[in-house]
């Protein structure tokens, strides 16, 4: 026996290439003076200000997770120009960088 597919199914058959990839649920950030708390809220049951609320938190995240990405390409470029090979550990690829702080 079938089960009827959900909303959610349905909005991830569309042709749309992204909708495949919709959340069951979606996180909508606090907002100050008006949400105080983090809500969590099914797909199908958010308003469009709830998608709208989520997508801004999301993007927050993910300039969070670039600018980490980015100091840690930069911090395994600084290593490799210092000599550092792949067994080498940060804290001895700068080694250096602590003893400058020191004698300053």
């Amino acid at each position: 026996m079938q089960t009827k597919p959900t909303l959610l199914d349905l909005l991830r058959k569309q042709p749309e290439m992204y909708l495949r990839d919709l959340p069951e649920t979606i996180r909508i950030p606090a907002l100050d003076g008006s949400r105080p708390d983090e809500v969590v809220r099914r797909l199908e049951d958010a308003t469009i200000d709830d998608v709208a609320f989520a997508i801004q938190g999301l993007e927050s995240e993910s300039r969070l997770i670039h600018r980490r990405l980015s100091g840690l390409r930069d911090l395994y470029e600084m290593a490799r120009n210092r000599g550092a090979l792949g067994v080498t550990t940060v804290a001895d690829a700068f080694i250096d960088l602590s003893t400058k702080e020191v004698v300053k």
